[in-house]
């Protein structure tokens, strides 16, 4: 049996004094600042991806500006061997300032990803927003790489709209096809799902419905209703609040795990009453997917937090899509403003705005059960037992321990894996084998359906898996 993570009940039959926790991870600070001409002025949207041994990145940045308006839009590329200190290599392909001596790419798009079904020239794809104010060249492209910094433009287009901001495209194995998530509108910001059988060719949407003409009569329209809505803002979310960035990723090291990480605008009030247009706060949360299909947010808590208003992560965050691995942690990136989203129009200097920081979370730390300092108990649906002994990630903290019985199908205890038989299980684990009387061995109930029963104390169980 593969992994199974706790980010929702999926996994809890019955329980008693047990809460479904979202975890924030730990916040280790910028590392990547606007230290070079090119991206002094501000730092922008950026993907990351493992490849091999080299973690490698792509950002957004412009120059800075005295006149108070945004300087070119260049797009570049870093690498790292640690995920924590970042290379800037020469390239040699775009010249700024008189030299071709920096990062810069001669594209620019939304999201890079490696296609595991793509021949070696075309291993890396690029999602991109082309929006030259031209509707009969503007739209939805796709480029491709066999290093991820040579790239050439497939010439087709493949969707007529222009759904702003940062979107993403990836190959999702289990369902063996594409899958893109845009910025849409309905009737604000949400995020739609496209599915894609052949990325190279125009896909398909729902042509019945009426164009939204958001940007004018001469533009292209953003995604509206054509497609399904993944992530979206419902009842639950304070007036004028809207879903900005999707920031999906497939979790590899588990099963049916999908994680997002979208930006959730709440809004200022409009001019006269609010100072400037379009403008409002940004937080981080955390949404869990089963399928990828449909998102929830399970509790709406940041997931990374705004700072103190007016310091460097006071104003608007976003998340830099991608997960790196590292070791038993993830690496994951955020984008910080000091401002607001619609603040920096009373600037009259871009110089200095932004910053990438790092978050480190836990292996499968996402969400987890968690049993309060009086202790609570869980009960899972009948699994299959598949392998010769059973390894959970568990945090049972300086004063929790925690006790698992194997149940059989009607829920009654099998002889030698109760509570009694059980070891205690104290301390902070991300691989614990659980013993029964000093033994870990499996193999006399390999196969059967069973349930595993979780007593627990100021513990937080993530994960359970059979392993050999």
């Amino acid at each position: 049996m593969v992994k199974q993570l706790f980010i929702d009940e999926k996994f809890i039959a019955q329980s008693q004094g047990i809460v479904l926790r979202t975890n924030p991870p730990e916040l280790r600070g910028p590392v990547l600042l606007g230290e070079m001409p090119w991206e002094a002025g501000w730092m922008h949207y950026a993907c990351v991806l493992q490849d091999g041994e080299l973690v490698k990145m792509w950002y957004g940045a412009h120059p800075p500006s005295e006149d108070g308006k945004l300087g070119p839009h260049y797009f570049c590329y870093a690498i790292s061997h640690d995920g924590v200190h970042w290379e800037r290599p020469s390239l040699g392909l775009v010249e700024f300032d008189g030299s071709r001596e920096n990062n810069i790419l001669p594209i620019r798009g939304d999201f890079v990803f490696i296609d595991p079904k793509a021949l070696s020239e075309q291993r890396y794809k690029m999602l991109v927003s082309r929006s030259s104010r031209d509707p009969r060249r503007d739209g939805i492209y796709v480029a491709y790489s066999r290093d991820g910094v040579n790239w050439r433009l497939h010439e087709k287009r493949l969707l007529p709209f222009l759904p702003d901001t940062q979107n993403q495209l990836f190959y999702d194995p289990n369902i063996d096809r594409y899958v893109a998530y845009l910025r849409c509108w309905a009737p604000l910001r949400k995020v739609a799902r496209v599915e894609i059988e052949d990325l190279l060719e125009p896909w398909e949407y729902d042509r019945s419905v009426e164009p939204c003409k958001l940007w004018g009569e001469e533009y292209l329209p953003p995604p509206s209703y054509e497609f399904p809505i993944a992530i979206g803002y419902d009842e639950l979310d304070p007036p004028d609040t809207d879903i900005y960035t999707p920031a999906v990723s497939m979790y590899p090291w588990a099963q049916d795990v999908y994680v997002a990480f979208p930006s959730v605008y709440y809004h200022f009030p409009k001019p006269p009453e609010g100072e400037h247009s379009n403008d409002g706060l940004l937080e981080v949360q955390l949404a869990v997917s089963r399928d990828g299909v449909k998102f929830e947010r399970p509790d709406r808590c940041p997931y990374i937090p705004l700072g103190v208003r007016g310091g460097p992560q006071g104003g608007s965050l976003y998340m830099v899509p991608g997960l790196v691995r590292m070791g038993d942690e993830i690496y994951h990136y955020y984008v910080a403003y000091a401002h607001s989203h619609g603040e920096y129009e009373g600037f009259e200097e871009l110089k200095g705005i932004g910053a990438i920081y790092l978050a480190v979370q836990r292996l499968d730390g996402f969400r987890s059960a968690d049993a309060g300092y009086t202790g609570g108990w869980l009960t899972t649906p009948l699994v299959v037992l598949s392998g010769r002994r059973l390894e959970l990630n568990i945090d049972c903290r300086g004063t929790g321990h925690a006790r698992v019985e194997i149940r059989d199908e009607h829920n009654l205890p099998i002889k030698g894996f109760t509570l009694d038989d059980c070891d205690l299980i104290r301390g902070n684990h991300v691989h614990y084998i659980v013993t029964w009387r000093g033994s870990s061995e499996l193999s006399q109930l390999a196969g059967r359906s069973v349930r595993l029963h979780f007593s627990m104390r100021n513990s937080k169980l993530y994960a359970f898996q059979f392993v050999d």
